[in-house]
């Protein structure tokens, strides 16, 4: 029997896995794929880990921690993960994005983020174009994460589990003996249980009913183009709340293009068992309008696209708590677009909560209580 046994070996999973298995406990995971893979979220080249998104928030020090976990598998995989390049928050000052006093707390002199008028901003990156009362947050060392070399460096960590990719679980069950999880080639013992299945989690703890809806996004990567094409790869990164129109995203230049999209899109849910992974001429579209419109110039031919799911909560925090009837059994879901950077700290408190250490900092609003 394994000490412990994990469902899903995405981003959080192999990250629990991999404190596990430092802690010195032995571990067997389960995925329905084999990882890095592009059918669920953890996947699409990059992400941002920047602070100034979450100022004021409980976020704050997790993301910190995120950082310097990074920065230690980097040193440890001898993969280059992180870059820094900036990143850039935008919109309306009465917008999503400056929600909640957002604006206030990140802009005090202490934190090193710049505040910009729009004219500021053409000046600094003239490949931008925002609309005059667009306020902006430059926050000079946000990085860069590699995902795909990111989650195989988390794998490799967790090397001395037993791994089993392209075995999905079943069902689970558990006892005052411990966990059975089941799969199509067999059942396996643990004395306790992690999940952490992304978007197949209500398909695991259906008794929970958890708030969760599967989001269908598109991420798309183009060929840099204009006259500042050769300086896009310095950076930054954006996140830029357009009024009515949404919040769309963008990257600078990775060797597979431009990377941009749109950002948590109403009626965008979709039946993970029945994601339409096609992506259709009409959404492409609609960025190269953003572009045309917001960044002239700078994307030329399509590269690439790919299908994500976000699988979103209500308040867009994530769920890391133990199952309310089965204490020993963890669960990590809702990561809502914006878990992965978090990934080491994530699974940091999972192994925490697993083997009864009291986590260092584990959000109230990760319960799963907090929906009643």
């Amino acid at each position: 029997m394994h000490d412990f046994a994990v469902i899903g070996l995405g981003a959080t999973g192999s990250a629990t896995a991999a404190a596990l298995i430092r802690r010195g406990h032995s571990v067997i995971g389960f995925d329905r794929f084999t990882p890095p893979h592009a059918m669920g979220s953890a996947h699409s080249d990059t992400r941002m880990i920047r602070a100034a998104w979450y100022v004021g928030s409980p976020y704050v020090p997790l993301v910190r921690d995120a950082s310097r976990r990074w920065k230690s598998l980097e040193r440890s995989s001898g993969r280059t993960l992180l870059r820094t390049a900036g990143a850039l928050m935008m919109g309306p000052e009465d917008g999503r994005v400056f929600a909640g006093g957002r604006l206030r707390d990140v802009a005090r002199p202490h934190t090193g983020d710049i505040l910009l008028s729009a004219d500021e901003v053409v000046e600094r990156f003239p490949w931008l174009r925002p609309d005059p009362g667009t306020v902006t947050i430059y926050e000079p060392g946000a990085a860069i994460l590699s995902l795909e070399p990111g989650l195989e460096a988390m794998l490799e960590a967790a090397g001395g589990a037993d791994l089993r990719f392209d075995e999905p679980a079943v069902r689970w069950s558990a006892s005052a003996a411990g966990v059975r999880v089941r799969t199509e080639r067999g059942e396996y013992p643990a004395r306790r249980l992690a999940i952490a299945a992304g978007a197949w989690t209500p398909q695991l703890v259906p008794e929970l009913s958890l708030p969760l809806e599967v989001e269908r996004t598109v991420q798309y990567w183009f060929e840099p183009s204009g006259p500042h094409a050769a300086t896009l790869a310095e950076g930054p990164a954006w996140v830029w709340e357009l009024e009515g129109e949404g919040t769309w995203y963008g990257f600078p230049p990775s060797a597979r293009g431009l990377k941009a999209g749109m950002h948590f899109q109403a009626g965008r849910g979709t039946d993970v068992e029945r994601v339409d992974r096609e992506v259709g001429t009409t959404e492409t579209e609609e960025l190269r309008r953003l572009f045309g419109q917001y960044a002239p110039g700078a994307a030329g031919p399509l590269a690439h696209a790919s299908v994500c799911l976000y699988t979103n909560t209500p308040d867009e925090n994530f769920i890391l708590d133990r199952h309310p009837d089965h204490p020993g059994v963890v669960l990590f879901a809702g990561g809502s677009g914006h878990a992965f950077k978090f990934a080491p700290v994530l699974g940091s408190l999972m192994a925490d909560l697993l083997t009864d250490e009291l986590p260092r900092h584990a959000p109230p609003i990760f319960s799963i209580g907090r929906f009643g």
